[in-house]
This record gives structure tokens, C-alpha cells and sequence, in this order.
């Protein structure tokens, strides 16, 4: 049995279980994505690489590496490099600076709208399974 699509394959890098619960189960009903939550900012790289993700939704805040410390290494790895990454952190106002040396726009502060949340994520990370190509 052939799978018609690849689903979307998204990381959660995210130690508060309430928030990744919700995000892993939001994007999980989404048509065409799959999430997969990582509580440890060291195992987030492991986990991107081994599950082939197509977007990172990442904390600052987490045990292991921050979500800052996590981003730089996406971004020195050349297989990863070009993924997408969405920040969503209740401490956004306080980065300002590291979001802005780094061209981080993609940033959601907590409390979000789950809503905006989800619309960001088709935006970085379109699906087909909408049925366009």
C-alpha cells in the first residue's frame, strides 16, 4: 500500500507539556501534518534529522539547549539549514535583540491564538494535502 502524500512533518521543541500537548494535537488535526513534540532542546536536532522534519516550532526556554542555541545549530547544519523555524515563547519581548541578530521574524508570543498559530504553520510549511500542488 503506497501513501499518496508526505505529511508535513513538524518538531515541537517544547518543555511545558500542556503547551506541546495542544500544539502537537492542533497540528496533528490538521489534513496533512504530523507533529512530533521534543522536550529537550539537545534532542531536538537528533529528532529534526531522524524524522526529516519540514518545520521546527521551538521555545526559548527549555532544559538541554535553549531555543536560541538549538536555531544556531539548525542553521550550521547543511542538511537542515533552510528549514523553517517558528518561535513561540512567552519571554518574546525580552529577545528582542537575539531575534533581530539573527533574522528571526517567525515569532508567536504565548498566550497565542491557536488559529494564528495554525496559519503560520501552513504558511511556512504548506501542505498538499488541500489537494493544490
Amino acid at each position: 500500500m503506497s501513501e499518496d502524500r508526505k505529511k508535513n512533518v513538524v518538531v515541537i521543541g517544547e518543555d511545558d507539556e500542556p503547551i506541546a500537548t495542544l500544539l502537537r494535537d492542533s497540528i496533528n488535526d490538521e489534513d496533512g501534518y504530523q507533529a512530533v513534540v521534543v522536550s529537550d532542546g539537545a534532542l531536538v536536532l537528533e529528532t529534526v534529522r531522524q524524522v526529516h522534519a519540514d518545520l521546527l516550532i521551538l521555545d526559548i526556554m527549555m532544559p538541554g539547549l535553549n531555543g536560541f542555541e538549538v536555531f544556531d545549530r539548525v542553521r550550521a547544519d547543511t542538511d537542515i539549514r533552510n528549514m523553517p523555524v517558528l518561535f513561540v515563547s512567552a519571554a518574546t519581548t525580552q529577545f528582542q535583540e537575539e531575534f533581530a541578530q539573527r533574522g528571526i521574524k517567525d515569532v508567536i508570543s504565548k498566550p497565542f491564538d491557536l488559529n494564528d498559530l495554525l496559519d503560520r504553520v501552513r504558511v511556512l510549511c504548506p501542505s498538499d494535502a488541500g489537494g493544490k500542488s
